[in-house]
């Protein structure tokens, strides 16, 4: 290992990302530490400043690549991907900063430090890699992100670009001179800890004794690496080291391209593969360190697994882990081209009411089976509905813990996993358990006689409404699509028909009793959707209603439920109770129950865990 600056470090090289390594991560906490270190350089008239560890491999064969008039040799960035793109942002912003002030001899260490021609000095990689040539080079107005790790390059130019010009306004008279000296303080002052790796399966080895630097990697980060020093520790044969070696690194690409399409959380993708290649017991989770224990991924003592079955083991969690981030995925940001039928329905719903961490082991252990042809479209979908009508019913409805149901959620996707039993039979327990958490009887009589209070139980009710809305579109609207989107949903697009505060000498005061009132103000029965609450405001319901073409009132309205209210004559008690006993029964017949399951025996009761990701 050996001390380089950046204008050392950059010398004779192109840097790449690997496509196996996860994409750029420093958000604003990392941007301002880096910035006040820059300027302590200038300010403080500090020396030098070590700023962390660059890890290449370096390949014995030396593969080189044209660079504009010189042939360089191309290695991969093990660590230090995060500092070095950073640090290139910030060039690029200071170097373009310098020209635009009359500076032209800066031109010349624009192909030194980031790119000539179409080729740049550091290489990224997946869907950045174009993205962050264009930012370099043009500049961030220019440059449209639409992937997670796009937009955190993006915000990463544009918080640099931004403190560059609040220090220029301070130092207006200093100007360039400060930004030479940013210039300099970034190629010549910052230090490195430089470490080239000719042997890709050493990285793992390397990462394993190098115990500071893992403070800033993720769990899935520090399990590849661990397979990787595993591999490098326990695999004799080279030929077959190098392969499980470039195995782990191909898996590695796909997972992080697959959890960066749906903006995932790596911590809940390996737990989703912790809970079904090893345990489906929540308490058993212990994150990343887990999987470093005796009885799953055993290093050196193998009295509890062989080494060939830990082996057979990482061949098993390699190949499962890229295949669940890929279901993983198709869950998390459900497409419409899907070519399960209804699935981007059933999967968006469940994702609008909530709690999705708990079923995910089930419906990855599910759908896996659907794409290998061993469950069908149709039970994956049934049981979609119920895990639907569970979050309804036991979250929304009843109000329990997020971690209701937890540890039978995960028993179940080992059920299904291990071919224990059917999904049918695991779709009949999830009915019956509802039944258990929120009472069949219960909930009809509540809803029918003693729930009125619907306005603060917001999920609840925008949950409701929203749902009652799509029902509306397909049953009358020919399948119309909805003018309010689920995220559009705000206090603000609730419209209390009967408004919260009527004038003393409204309407609504004279066919109204305070008692009335008092029951019906915040009922479901008394409230739809709208994207006209600031027109209406304490109207009397005339003036609300008012005539198709009129402007902004329920008749002229683009949303279907409340466009039904103007069928209303008047809005008075009765009109509500009418109302109210059509959604009951809507509510009913969407969310009811109508027969019961009895739950197998061999299913025990354990305390339950919150999901922590």
């Amino acid at each position: 290992m050996e001390k380089k600056t950046l204008s050392n470090l950059l010398e004779g090289k192109i840097f790449q990302i690997p496509d196996y390594q996860r994409g750029y991560a420093w958000e604003e906490k990392q941007w301002k530490d880096f910035v006040q270190d820059i300027d302590a350089l200038i300010d403080d008239k500090i020396i030098s400043h070590y700023t962390g560890t660059i890890v290449i491999h370096q390949p014995l064969d030396k593969p080189t690549e044209n660079y504009g008039t010189k042939k360089l040799e191309v290695v991969d960035i093990v660590d230090g991907q995060q500092r070095l793109t950073t640090c290139s942002l910030y060039l690029a912003i200071i170097l373009n900063e310098l020209i635009n002030k009359g500076q032209e001899d800066f031109k010349a260490e624009i192909s030194i430090y980031l790119l000539s021609g179409t080729k740049s000095k550091l290489r990224l990689n997946n869907d950045t890699a174009d993205f962050f040539f264009d930012l370099i080079s043009k500049g961030s107005t220019n440059v449209n992100a639409s992937t997670v790790h796009q937009k955190r390059l993006s915000k990463g130019y544009n918080y640099l670009k931004l403190h560059i010009g609040e220090q220029l306004e301070k130092r207006e008279a200093e100007g360039i001179e400060y930004l030479k000296d940013l210039f300099d303080a970034i190629i010549r002052k910052l230090n490195f800890s430089f470490y080239p790796i000719e042997v890709e399966s050493e990285i793992g080895m390397t990462f394993e004794l190098m115990n500071s630097r893992g403070k800033g990697l993720s769990s899935l980060e520090l399990l590849k690496n661990y397979l990787m020093y595993w591999v490098y520790r326990n695999v004799s044969l080279p030929n077959e080291k190098e392969d499980l070696t470039g195995t782990i690194n191909k898996s590695w690409k796909e997972i992080y391209i697959n959890i960066a399409n749906c903006n995932g959380s790596e911590n809940q993708c390996l737990r989703i593969a912790w809970t079904l290649y090893h345990s489906y017991t929540p308490k058993h989770w212990d994150g990343y360190t887990g999987f470093k224990s005796n009885d799953v991924i055993p290093l050196r003592d193998f009295s509890k697994k062989t080494k060939e079955d830990t082996q057979n083991f990482i061949s098993i969690i390699i190949s499962g882990l890229a295949e669940i981030s890929m279901h993983y995925s198709e869950i998390i940001k459900p497409s419409k081209d899907s070519k399960i039928e209804d699935e981007f329905t059933w999967l968006t719903k469940i994702k609008n009411a909530g709690n999705v961490a708990n079923y995910l082991p089930l419906m990855i252990a599910v759908r896996k089976s659907v794409v290998a042809g061993e469950i069908t479209p149709e039970s994956y979908i049934a049981l979609l509905k119920a895990l639907e009508l569970f979050s309804y019913r036991v979250f929304l409805w009843s109000g329990k813990r997020s971690n209701a149901g937890l540890s039978k959620f995960y028993r179940w996707a080992d059920d299904v996993f291990t071919k224990k039993h059917s999904v049918e039979s695991v779709t009949n327990w999830i009915l019956d358990t509802i039944n258990w958490y929120s009472v069949e009887n219960s909930f009809r009589k509540e809803l029918k006689e003693e729930f009125y209070d619907w306005y603060h139980w917001r999920r609840l009710l925008r949950y409701t409404l929203y749902e009652l809305e799509l029902w509306l579109l397909k049953s009358q609207g020919k399948g119309a699509k909805p003018k309010l989107t689920w995220n559009d949903l705000t206090d603000a697009t609730f419209e209390h028909i009967l408004p919260q505060n009527p004038d003393e000498n409204s309407q609504w005061k004279k066919k109204w009793s305070e008692s009335d009132i008092r029951l019906y103000l915040h009922d479901i029965s008394n409230i739809v959707l709208t994207k006209d609450n600031s027109h209406y405001l304490n109207f009397d319901f005339d003036r609300k209603k008012g005539n198709p073409g009129a402007g902004h009132c329920y008749a002229n309205s683009d949303i279907r439920q409340e466009r039904k209210i103007s069928e209303f004559d008047d809005w008075t008690v009765d009109s509500c109770k009418e109302r109210r006993k059509s959604l009951v029964s809507w509510i009913i017949e969407r969310w009811g129950i109508d027969k019961h399951f009895e739950m197998p025996q061999d299913i025990e009761e354990v305390e339950e865990e919150e999901i922590v990701e």
